[in-house]
């Protein structure tokens, strides 16, 4: 078609050329602007036509790579309600030195490595509704692996999934929906399921990340404004009551130990945060002889002792904030407790009247706060005329996060019978490097049989971390622990040098 239009225009040039000598130059230029139209109408129409056809063709070759893709995905395509599904995990490695004597002057010297996996599912089944599920396997290196030749019966899970008393299962550590926007209020949201709660300065809930975790069964519900926040709880503990819940509710009464409460937090004042809260433990105990239900901080029973009974209530206060104007910022964090209940311990019938107090301030210097000292304090009433003492709940000791080892990489400091100065400092020396240190003392706040009137001891704690990536942290830390009379008796040292020392890789996504 192309070339018929060019021969057109030849034909016509032929047939103009020989009549513009008779012409006037008039005529003629009007004759050239004639021809020059009809030759830019033929340029569009081919332009036209090429575009056709090369529209045809990219069309046919999309088709072809839709195809080809199709056939390439069949066998991957994952159908879900949900839109998006979300992929979030952690791997986590730790392997610890131990040197040091016990109380009989034995050696307790040795190495150990634990292990932490997680993988997370996040369904956005619409912009309301969210449902989360959390898969967790955490074990010591050797524990349940199969590397001999009797591993099929005593390491790789013979004998009904017998794995010699460690945690090498894979286990549900989170399970939860919620809901948002309930009520038409963007304020009022619940989450219902197996949980972590992380609420305050984790002083009463926290996830003890540093370990295996903490997460609750039950359901919270939250009202969140822009000038204050209220969260209600309503939860199942862990109790070892033979009370199964899934047999009918005439074989038992369905007794399990619970916790109710309010945390409320006023965030209308500048760089100021205001925690108030109640806690309520229906703690119906234990069986005989056995400890309560979950523990809290270094595994003390929450609900019932011994195969008693606890009914306590904790109310409790926070302030916090920041001088950004200060050097390069200065924070603190101030917290008070109180407890007050009744319990049943071996027949006697103890009150619960205690009082906790903790407190933290740091002060940054450098234009980027690369370099920052802080100082903590902790006081947890002991047991005194017959009262019990301060019941620690749920705090986190021990962060892979923010405060780190809040009382020390040992871990052994109690949170309850305690008097405790600690201070610090913490220094970016680099872009992706942050070097710290920490020294620490801790006393008995009320002597007993078992905590006689003597100092806990000190401890002396040096870390590092390089962040590699942005999804892997590396990191490596020491503690120097040197125990007097108390600590001997609770931690059932002596009074030597203790040393502990670890290196951990952690990956997030």
């Amino acid at each position: 078609m192309r070339k018929w239009k060019v021969l057109t225009v030849a034909l016509a040039m032929v047939g103009v050329v020989p009549t513009t000598f008779a012409q006037t130059q008039e005529e003629v230029l009007q004759e050239l602007r004639s021809l020059k139209d009809r030759v830019s109408s033929l340029e569009q129409e081919n332009k036209e036509l090429k575009g056709a056809v090369g529209n045809q063709a990219d069309q046919e070759l999309e088709l072809q790579i839709n195809a080809l893709t199709d056939r390439l995905v069949a066998g991957t395509t994952v159908k879900s309600a949900a839109n998006p599904v979300s992929l979030s995990g952690e791997f986590r490695y730790r392997s610890t030195w131990s040197v040091g004597d016990n109380a009989n002057n034995a050696e307790h010297d040795g190495s150990w490595t634990d292990a932490l996996i997680r993988l997370g599912f996040e369904y956005e089944f619409t912009r309301d509704v969210t449902a989360f599920a959390e898969l967790q396997a955490h074990w010591a290196f050797g524990d349940g692996a199969s590397t001999d030749a009797f591993g099929n019966f005593f390491g790789g899970g013979g004998f009904g999934n017998f794995d010699n008393g460690t945690n090498t299962q894979v286990r549900l550590h989170q399970g939860w929906l919620e809901m948002r926007n309930l009520l038409g209020r963007p304020e009022l949201k619940s989450r219902t399921g197996r949980q972590e709660i992380v609420l305050g300065n984790q002083f009463q809930f926290g996830n003890a990340d540093w370990y295996s975790g903490w997460s609750f069964d039950g359901s919270r519900w939250d009202w969140d404004s822009e000038s204050f926040s209220i969260t209600a709880l309503f939860l199942s503990l862990n109790s070892d009551d033979g009370d199964f819940n899934q047999l009918p509710s005439y074989f038992n009464p369905h007794d399990d130990d619970s916790l109710y409460s309010v945390y409320f937090t006023l965030k209308s004042i500048q760089n100021t945060v205001l925690d108030l809260y109640w806690i309520y433990i229906n703690g119906h105990g234990g069986a005989a002889g056995g400890a309560g239900n979950s523990g809290g901080a270094l595994l003390n029973p929450v609900g019932g002792f011994a195969g008693g009974t606890a009914y306590y209530h904790t109310v409790g206060a926070r302030l916090a904030g920041d001088f950004p104007n200060v050097a390069a910022g200065f924070n603190y964090n101030v917290e008070f407790a109180y407890q007050f209940g009744n319990a049943n311990v071996g027949g006697a019938s103890p009150d619960i009247n205690a009082f906790a107090l903790e407190a933290e301030v740091g002060l940054a210097f450098g234009a980027q706060a690369q370099f920052m000292i802080f100082a903590r304090f902790l006081w947890a009433e002991g047991p005194d005329s017959g009262d019990l003492g301060y019941i620690p709940l749920y705090a986190n000791r021990h962060s892979n996060e923010g405060f780190r080892a809040r009382y020390g990489i040992f871990d052994l400091v109690p949170m309850t019978n305690v008097l405790t100065v600690q201070g610090g400092l913490s220094w970016d020396i680099a872009t992706d490097w942050t070097l710290g240190a920490t020294v620490l003392w801790a006393t008995a706040d009320e002597s007993s049989a078992v905590v006689p009137d003597e100092d806990y001891g000190w401890e002396i704690d040096a870390w590092g971390e390089y962040r590699y990536s942005e999804h892997v942290r590396l990191g490596a830390g020491v503690a120097f622990l040197f125990p007097d009379d108390a600590g001997e008796a609770l931690w059932f040292t002596d009074d030597d040098l203790q040393f502990l020392g670890y290196v951990q890789a952690r990956l997030l996504f």
